[in-house]
This record gives structure tokens, C-alpha cells and sequence, in this order.
């Protein structure tokens, strides 16, 4: 048996009644990948690297009223995601990230109702450059969360369900330039809102509402999937800074951030035969609001410019996404494509051209992202996988000095799958 899930099932039943010890009905789940890639930045491409991830979820039933989730997540990225942040001409980055998470499920008796109250801690690991070691990245952050979630399976596998989370944020590495130097090479002060040693660590506390639900309710062909979730994130040690570019002694608090997000998607899955072949075709789109309220604002030393309301933003998106599959349905042979559009605007945040003059305009940013996928089995749990994404970003914000805006990226892997 393989260490991580009989650690979870030597926790499981050393703290379950004796009872339930003995009856305890432990269900693996595995699943891992290894793929291989390249990541391309404005026409230059970075050298082939690879992807891997690693997924073990045993479930133990206890009885017909309490179970036990434990979940080990590992994961590996040394082609950079065409999602992932771009700074001036960054090609190279290397991520890992390890997850660990705990979750006892209660089945309210005579009902559709399930309780959990999971409990998770990640580790994210950042190398930036060659020379960095594992541990010691500028934003490498560790994760520490507590929540309940209250879910009623009304029509299997329709739900809707409530969920309450807290969890910890922090940075141990980081340290900003200003908090040790307070000024720039120039000589000239930098964002007072940066002066702090923990500028980036965060409380937060999440509401999570969300739902799913047929359409004929008895005979469906269409479903409803909609989510909305109240994030309230605390930056204790983030100063807010006044219009003299200082920060406001004044205020019991830091920056505090609160954002609020709905997204809305319908599938329409259906199946048809083409000669004696049947395919199954799942058709969604998706839609996406969200706006973050802050009340933190930052201050231009070089320029004497106080920008109120610097972190306040609104985003809208959506897209289509298309999955067709054949053959098995446990293990099918697919191809999937997607794409998504998203549009952000600053409530105060002001765009430059690329000297780095204020222009007067909100500055906003447009992406366009397009995936296909493909799977293919090729043995007993193991299939064939082939990605390829590309993002185009457009942005009234010339000024690219420290971080793109306007840019074009691409990334394919290619590899195996496995599931058990």
C-alpha cells in the first residue's frame, strides 16, 4: 500500500470508535500525469521541460452515516501555464506545489443532506531563476484553511449546497524592496503601501453559495450550474496610504479587499451515431462577473501622483467549451476545445504609454484564451494526452517596464495519464 493513503487510513481509524474501526470500508483513488512541453513568450520559446501531478483521494466509510475524504495533491510545473503571470521577457519559472486535506462527511439521516468540515495546508515552492533553490523563492506561500460546507444531493447529481471558509495566506520569503530600502536607485521614495516585512500575507473568509439544476427538471437536456462566493481578505500588515503618499497612522487597520464573483454555466450533453460509431458531445457556456472593492490606493513618488482607489477592479468573461468523446464510457477516447474572453477595468488604477506618463483613462486589460485537448487510452488506466493553449492579452497600459501587458503567449505538453 502505497505511504500517503495508509498514513490517512492509520489517522482515520485510530480516531473513529472502536465500532466502526473494524467495519471500515477503504475505497483508493489514484491519479497521476507526466507531460512534457514548451512555453512561448512574444515568438520566443523556453527549452522543452516537463509537467507533473500526482492525485490520491482514499475514501473510508465508516457506515452508512459517517466517511472520512483525505486528498494528497502533488504537483510539478516546469512549463510555465499561459495563464500565469508575465513579467518583462520572463520565460523560465518552476513550480511545485504540495496539498494536503482531511474532510468528515456526515449523512443527515432520512434526508439528501450531507455535512463536511475539511481541513487543508499547501505549500507552494517558486523558482524564479537557475540559481534559485527549492524554499528559498521570493513568493513561495503556504496555505492554511478551515471550513464547513453543507450540501443537499436533491437529484443525484444535481445539489445545491452552503460553505463557510477561513484560511491563512502567508508569504515567508517575501520582503519588498521598500521595506529595507524605502527608497528606490534613484533616490526617490517608493509605494508607501510596500513599507511592511509581511505586505502580502492575508486573513480571509469566504461564503460560497451554489447550485445545479436539470432542465426538464424530470427529463433533462439542458443544466444549470451557478456559483457565487463573498471573498473578505484581510492584508494586516499592508498600510493604507493618504494623499501625501504616506500611510494613514490614522486607521485602526490595513488594506482590506473585498471581492465579490458569480459565474453561471449550462451544458447541453448529447449523444448521436455517425455509421456505427455512437459520440457523446457535451456543449456548455460559461459566464463570469466579478468585482473586487479596496480600500487601499497608492501614491507615484517620481510624479507627486495619488491615485485613489489603485486595487479596485471589475472583470467580466465567458465562453464556450466543447467536449466529444467516444467509445468507453468509463475510459473514452475525447477531444476538447475551449475558449474564454475576460475583460478587467481598474475603478482608479490610471493607464501610461511607454514612457510612463499618465494618460488619463482607466487602465483595463483584454485576454482571449484558446485550449485543445486530446486523450486517448492506450492500456488499462493509462492514456495518451496532448494539450496546447494560447492567450492574447490587449491593454491600454503601455508602460512595461517591470511586467506585460500586451503580449501573445503559447504552450503545448504531451504525455500519459493514469487512473485508478
Amino acid at each position: 500500500m502505497n505511504a500517503t493513503p495508509a498514513l490517512f487510513l492509520a489517522v482515520a481509524l485510530w480516531a473513529a470508535p472502536s465500532g466502526y474501526a473494524t467495519a471500515a470500508e477503504y475505497i483508493p483513488v489514484y491519479k497521476a500525469s507526466l507531460l512534457g512541453g514548451q512555453y512561448f513568450l512574444k515568438g520566443t520559446n523556453a527549452n522543452v521541460s516537463a509537467n507533473g501531478s500526482l492525485n490520491v483521494a482514499p475514501v473510508i466509510n465508516f457506515d452508512d452515516r459517517w466517511s472520512l475524504v483525505g486528498h494528497y495533491w502533488f504537483n510539478y510545473q516546469g512549463t510555465k501555464g499561459v495563464g500565469d503571470g508575465v513579467g518583462a521577457g520572463t520565460l523560465w519559472q518552476q513550480q511545485m506545489d504540495h496539498r494536503i486535506s482531511i474532510a468528515p462527511i456526515y449523512s443527515v439521516a432520512d434526508t439528501n443532506w450531507k455535512l463536511k468540515a475539511p481541513v487543508s495546508y499547501r505549500r507552494n515552492f517558486t523558482k524564479e531563476t537557475l540559481d534559485e533553490t527549492w524554499g528559498h523563492g521570493l513568493f513561495d506561500y503556504d496555505k492554511l484553511s478551515i471550513g464547513f460546507e453543507a450540501e443537499n444531493l436533491y437529484n443525484d447529481p444535481f445539489s445545491y449546497r452552503v460553505g463557510f471558509d477561513v484560511y491563512k495566506v502567508g508569504f515567508p520569503n517575501y520582503s519588498s524592496l521598500e521595506s529595507t530600502n524605502q527608497v528606490d536607485p534613484a533616490g526617490n521614495p517608493l509605494n508607501r503601501e510596500l513599507t511592511s516585512r509581511d505586505v502580502l500575507d492575508t486573513w480571509n473568509f469566504q461564503l460560497t453559495l451554489a447550485g445545479s439544476r436539470p432542465f426538464p427538471y424530470q427529463d433533462p437536456v439542458v443544466s444549470v450550474h451557478a456559483t457565487y462566493a463573498s471573498l473578505w481578505q484581510r492584508y494586516n500588515d499592508q498600510r493604507i496610504v493618504n494623499r501625501l503618499g504616506q500611510y494613514n497612522a490614522n486607521k485602526p487597520y490595513g488594506r482590506q479587499d473585498f471581492q465579490q464573483n458569480l459565474s453561471v454555466a449550462v451544458g447541453y450533453p448529447r449523444s448521436f451515431r455517425l455509421g456505427s460509431r455512437e459520440f457523446r458531445l457535451g456543449s456548455a457556456f460559461s459566464f463570469n462577473a466579478a468585482y473586487n472593492g479596496s480600500n487601499q490606493n497608492s501614491y507615484d513618488a517620481a510624479k507627486t501622483l495619488f491615485i485613489n482607489d489603485a486595487y479596485s477592479y471589475y472583470t467580466l468573461g465567458g465562453g464556450p467549451s466543447f467536449n466529444l468523446a467516444w467509445g468507453d464510457k468509463k475510459r473514452p477516447a475525447s477531444v476538447n476545445l475551449s475558449f474564454l474572453y475576460s475583460h478587467q477595468l481598474y475603478v482608479g488604477r490610471l493607464a501610461q504609454n511607454a514612457a510612463g506618463q499618465y494618460q488619463g483613462s482607466n487602465q483595463w486589460q483584454d485576454r482571449y484564451t484558446i485550449g485543445l485537448g486530446h486523450s486517448y487510452p492506450i492500456a488499462k488506466s493509462f492514456s495518451l494526452v496532448t494539450k496546447a493553449n494560447l492567450l492574447w492579452a490587449t491593454s491600454n497600459q503601455a508602460h512595461e517596464k517591470t511586467y506585460l501587458y500586451s503580449y501573445r503567449t503559447a504552450n503545448y505538453m504531451m504525455g500519459f495519464s493514469y487512473e485508478y
